[in-house]
């Protein structure tokens, strides 16, 4: 409630009393009889929340007679208005035809008094046996109160930059605006992320503060407008005021991944035993837990290694041995999975291996014999060329005319 509206609300919070009198009961006429209550001050005139005041009520002859027996009483009371006073005045008559009576009741509201209005039934009888008249009248009064206007100070994240995939501690500073206490402060954000979306704070007195946590995933980039919802309690009962906040989630990082893969042996054979080492690397910003590596491959040995945790810009090997028992060219699905605060998270990728036939000890001695002869070829070819040569320049040296004859047999 703004101020204006305050002080315009302020101005209506006056003493009202309702002079609704009837004749409820009256055996006969009244003739010149007649008697009238009239409020004659209210002090204070503005009424709070646990505070005294009065109320002046003025008994005026308004007939030709004097009246007789004259009784004026409260019949019902509000639960949170406290009269101090004797609810029933008697007065056994006027002393002459225009005097007046005075009755001032001392009232007080209680501590949990609710503001708004309120009202206090009253009962005016006087007259004789023949001629008995009865006359009630209501008093609204307006109890004032104080709003409390718990509202965002300030928000803030960790991390301060939001990545998608990122966990997100989210903390809203709840403060009291207002001038009275905030009672049962309860904030609810209207999210779509994973997370926690209700934050209690409690009771806040003027001016206090109060922080609200709330924790959600990340799941997804873009900006985004979150409604929060603030329910209290102050002065004039149960309150919800809404508010907005924008979150705005980057695009995703990189996180984990294979660094690299090795095979030992490089080509493996069949009835191998083989060593399979994946590195995986952490090229995020945060640090990551629970690291565990699963290979979905088709031999008979280990298919899953635990590395733990990762800081950021560290790898970690995960080793899996298995028995190389079929050849083949095998594409196996790699899942790495890591748990975070909401749960378990994965990765997936694939990785190929080559597993070769085991060859035998006869082809290989085939292709020892069969490199030896080519090599043994070679020799000998460039043994004959070099006889060739060196014999026609023995001729020339000895200045033969004739043709060269072949010295091969």
């Amino acid at each position: 409630m703004n101020h204006n509206t305050k002080l315009a609300y302020l101005a209506l919070l006056i003493f009202t009393i309702l002079l609704t009198g009837t004749n409820a009961v009256q055996a006969v006429s009244a003739g010149d009889e007649c008697l009238t209550a009239v409020v004659e001050d209210i002090s204070p005139s503005s009424v709070g929340i646990n505070e005294q005041f009065t109320v002046g009520i003025s008994l005026e002859n308004c007939g030709t007679r004097v009246p007789e027996n004259v009784t004026f009483e409260i019949i019902r009371i509000p639960p949170d208005i406290i009269v101090t006073e004797d609810l029933v005045a008697y007065i056994p008559r006027f002393v002459y035809r225009d005097s007046e009576r005075q009755l001032r009741y001392h009232m007080r509201t209680t501590p949990d008094a609710n503001p708004g209005p309120h009202i206090i039934k009253m009962r005016l009888t006087y007259g004789s046996e023949d001629v008995y008249v009865v006359k009630y009248y209501e008093v609204e009064v307006i109890v004032t109160g104080e709003h409390a206007e718990p509202g965002i100070s300030s928000v803030w994240t960790n991390p301060a930059y939001i990545y998608e995939g990122d966990t997100v501690d989210l903390n809203l500073e709840i403060e009291n605006f207002g001038d009275a206490i905030a009672k049962s402060v309860a904030v609810n954000l209207d999210h779509d992320f994973r997370g926690i979306k209700n934050s209690t704070v409690g009771s806040l007195a003027p001016g206090v503060d109060q922080t609200a946590l709330f924790k959600f995933k990340a799941d997804s980039p873009g900006t985004f407008e979150i409604p929060v919802i603030i329910n209290y309690e102050d002065d004039y009962g149960l309150q919800t005021d809404e508010y907005s906040i924008q979150i705005t989630v980057l695009g995703r990082k990189g996180s984990l991944n294979l660094a690299s893969v090795k095979v030992d042996p490089v080509l493996p054979q069949i009835d191998d035993t083989v060593e399979l080492t994946m590195r995986v690397e952490n090229s995020g910003d945060r640090t990551i837990n629970s690291i565990r590596v699963y290979a979905d491959h088709p031999f008979r040995g280990l298919k899953e290694s635990f590395i733990g945790t990762l800081d950021p810009a560290e790898d970690g090997p995960a080793v899996i041995t298995f028995m190389a028992d079929q050849a083949g060219e095998f594409e196996i699905p790699v899942t790495i999975t890591y748990i975070d605060d909401f749960g378990e998270e994965q990765i997936e990728t694939k990785i190929s291996v080559i597993v070769m036939e085991r060859s035998n000890g006869t082809g290989t001695i085939i292709i020892v014999l069969l490199l030896l002869a080519v090599i043994g070829g070679l020799v000998y070819n460039n043994y004959r060329t070099k006889k060739t040569k060196d014999e026609i320049i023995r001729q020339l040296m000895e200045g033969g005319n004739g043709p060269v004859e072949d010295t091969e047999e």
